[in-house]
């Protein structure tokens, strides 16, 4: 087993301070807060103690950490630990404002708020209501993400209350956006060779270690460390062009991101102390093979109402497809948190193939549907290694795909479209479509095989298709509520309006249904895999 150091987090801290304790002859009690609870709270003001998230060059930006309460009943606490998180590049710590014994100590990027009891007897939990206050200088123009991670509160017995976590706050320096430099990339380069320093690296399926400690494969640590080298070549390069730079910052940005969605935790552990009225079973079965669910990951006792993390072991080529929370269904990912846990919980879940594009990643908008329509051969990419989502799709493609869904029937040539020649790759799908009534091009003999299709376009065609199988329903006149429903062509009214009413499409936006606008390939996987799950449904 490989290890780039391991994380030092409040199990560690904890183990130091019992045996201290131990030392002064201080007896552990059993469990005396089974039901507190937590959530952890980011508070942002300037100097004066508004609430604003703006901020220009040069201003103090005050960041206050405290714990509400959302459990029952107080107690004494007697651990705690816990990290906030922040561009470095973007504002810079000038001091911690410490309170309540909470020592704080930082590094580039993470400040670490600890405390310890060592008198057997606790501390208020008032202490919670401030666990500090970090200000920072807002240094250069960007924007940052700030959260809290590994925030742990202890009982008399060193087991832990549950923390949900805190959203992420948002702050804005100048115009948020972040000038690419090298001094950017060489503060990504250090943030990511930290990262790879301070995880534990192994291949094994369960290192022993409880949740919040985690691990990465050494696949996931060779990717990131691959990234890292790229970006040195990069940025010791003197004359390397700023398009260079810029290329080299967004690939290290995905590297620490698919690095970070790889992280594996450990299971959630609870002391003996806690009571069988607050904590539920989660059992996890595996649908289809293809994977298992990790060593220790298969039953779990987690608190009542806090969340329980799962970690799936796919084979090689293959990725969690979907995960079954009781039944309902959930896009999938190798490790999936079910946020809150209210009672036994049963998940099943199912694997696919990995896509093979290397412009897609977990966490793209529509990756899933890009894997469903590949998996389901549907549509291929445009090469072997990419998808080219934001590629227009054309009035072939389309009518090739529904043909495809069709399993390829056989189609007599007929000459329908004068622009449809006889021994294209299109040519039997648009002769089949035509037959079925699914397209009728645009008059006079023309088809426009390579014209961009519109959203519009695409409705119509899925409506025809779907009364083709007698599955498509009657249409209930609903009021598109878009403000730019007055530029949908009256031909594909009602093709849109069943779109919507089923679910098959969504606005571009909250207000916007985009009907003229040319589809990407994208757009178009998703109104597919919507299409497809539909007519199961049927």
């Amino acid at each position: 087993m490989k290890k780039h150091g391991i994380k030092k987090t409040l199990g560690v801290l904890l183990a130091i301070s019992l045996l201290m304790i131990s030392f002064l002859g201080v007896v552990l009690a059993e469990n005396d807060a089974v039901d507190l609870g937590y959530r952890l709270q980011i508070t942002v003001t300037d100097e004066n103690g508004t609430a604003k998230n703006n901020f220009e060059i040069g201003e103090l930006i005050h960041v206050k950490i405290s714990l509400t309460y959302t459990g029952a009943g107080r107690a004494p606490v007697y651990g705690l630990q816990g990290e906030l998180h922040y561009d470095p590049y973007v504002i810079q710590n000038i001091a911690v404002e410490e309170q309540s014994d909470v020592k704080a100590r930082g590094t580039d990027g993470q400040i670490n708020f600890v405390f310890l009891d060592m008198t057997g007897q606790g501390k208020s939990d008032a202490m919670l209501e401030n666990i500090g206050v970090a200000v920072f200088m807002a240094k250069s123009s960007g924007t940052v993400n700030l959260y809290g991670e590994n925030f742990m509160v202890t009982n008399k017995d060193a087991s832990l209350r549950y923390i949900d976590d805190s959203e992420e706050v948002t702050v804005i320096v100048g115009t948020g956006v972040k000038e690419i430099t090298k001094e950017l990339l060489e503060a990504n380069i250090v943030k990511a060779e930290n990262m790879l320093a301070e995880c534990m690296v192994t291949d094994e399926s369960n290192p022993g270690i409880y949740y919040p400690d985690f691990w990465v494969t050494t696949q996931t640590a060779q990717a990131l460390q691959t990234a890292i080298d790229q970006a040195k070549l990069v940025f010791n390069h003197p004359e390397a062009t700023k398009e260079e730079i810029q290329f080299a910052v967004a690939q290290l940005d995905l590297a620490v991101k698919q690095f970070e969605e790889s992280k594996i935790y450990g299971p959630r552990r609870f002391s003996s102390g806690s009571s069988s009225s607050s904590t539920v079973t989660v059992s996890a079965t595996v649908q289809g093979g293809n994977g298992k669910i990790a060593s220790g990951f298969e039953t779990q006792k987690c608190r009542m109402n806090t969340s329980c993390t799962i970690r799936m072991q796919p084979d090689e080529g293959y990725e969690t497809e979907y995960v079954y929370i009781n039944g309902q269904q959930f896009p999938g990912s190798d490790i999936f948190t079910i946020p809150n846990v209210s009672r036994d919980t049963t998940v099943v879940v199912t694997f696919c193939k990995k896509p093979p594009f290397t412009d897609m990643s977990y966490g793209d908008w529509f990756y899933v549907s890009a894997r469903y329509v590949y998996n389901n051969g549907i549509f291929q990419g445009t090469s072997e290694k990419t998808f080219s989502p934001d590629l227009p799709m054309s009035r072939a493609m389309l009518a090739t795909v529904l043909y495809r869904m069709e399993g390829r029937p056989s189609v007599r040539y007929a000459g329908t479209f004068t622009d449809v020649e006889k021994d294209s790759w299109y040519t039997n799908a648009i002769e089949w479509a035509s037959e079925k009534n699914i397209v009728k091009g645009h008059g006079g003999g023309i088809f426009a095989p390579d014209d961009f299709i519109t959203r519009e376009q695409i409705a119509v065609m899925l409506r025809r298709y779907a009364q083709w199988k007698t599955m498509a329903s009657e249409v209930n006149k609903t009021e598109l509520h878009y403000t730019d429903a007055a530029n949908i062509s009256d031909y594909a009214l009602e093709a849109i309006t069943w779109a919507v009413e089923t679910g098959l499409m969504k606005g571009n936006t909250e207000t916007t249904i985009n009907p003229q606008g040319i589809a990407t390939r994208a757009e178009l996987a998703a109104m597919l895999q919507r299409f497809m799950e539909w007519i199961v449904r049927k």
